[in-house]
């Protein structure tokens, strides 16, 4: 069983200072859908999908960040673990009956505008689920998928508070990029959850 969701992520520049600030992530949790990640404004996440019925393993909602401003100079010279401002849950609810499994992954591109892209981005998650799960990750920008959280086999909702978790992006030096004001970039992230079928408990 695997459902694919993805959403975007987005950074803008300004000029004199010339800054640029970051936004939100969000995904679906049946069909995928796209949500908007900037440098200045946050954008709500879309309205969640109604609850699952019993049965089912579903990504719910993925968390939006705001890293504030970031200056040019900075983006040309490279910066380390700027610290994220939050906003919403990352959310998987698994009501599927007997023995059961997850693993989710993500996977994200450079950003980019219609001229330029900046390498070198990480985009590093921590925080621990509401049933014990563990998160903590982080996603390279080469679009090479990793682990984001495993599930421990327990069943119901689990809920990752990225609001209180240690969600920062790194930056490699982008000395060449052609900044302007108002530029935008962005790039998607794609989120996969994925599980072996489960096994019935015998009656």
């Amino acid at each position: 069983m695997k459902t694919k969701l993805f959403s975007a992520l987005a950074l803008a520049t300004m000029v004199a200072p010339t800054a640029m600030t970051v936004g939100s992530v969000s995904a679906d949790a049946v069909a995928p859908q796209t949500s908007k990640a900037d440098f200045t404004v946050v954008a709500k996440d879309p309205t969640n999908p109604t609850d699952p019925e019993n049965g089912t393993l579903v990504l719910k909602s993925v968390p939006s960040f705001n890293f504030g401003t970031i200056k040019a100079s900075d983006i040309y010279a490279g910066f380390n673990g700027k610290k994220a401002q939050a906003d919403g849950i990352l959310e998987v609810s698994d009501t599927r009956l007997g023995a059961s499994d997850w693993t989710l992954t993500a996977d994200m591109g450079q950003f980019a505008d219609k001229d330029n892209q900046l390498k070198g981005s990480t985009l590093n998650l921590a925080s621990t689920g509401s049933l014990g799960e563990d998160l903590a990750t982080a996603i390279k920008d080469d679009a090479s998928s990793v682990e984001v959280v495993k599930g421990n086999g327990s069943h119901g909702v689990d809920t990752f508070n990225m609001t209180a978790a240690d969600s920062k992006l790194t930056m490699a030096a982008n000395p060449t990029a052609d900044l302007a004001k108002d530029e935008a970039f962005s790039t998607t992230i794609n989120w996969n959850l994925s599980s072996t079928t489960p096994v019935a408990p015998e009656a």
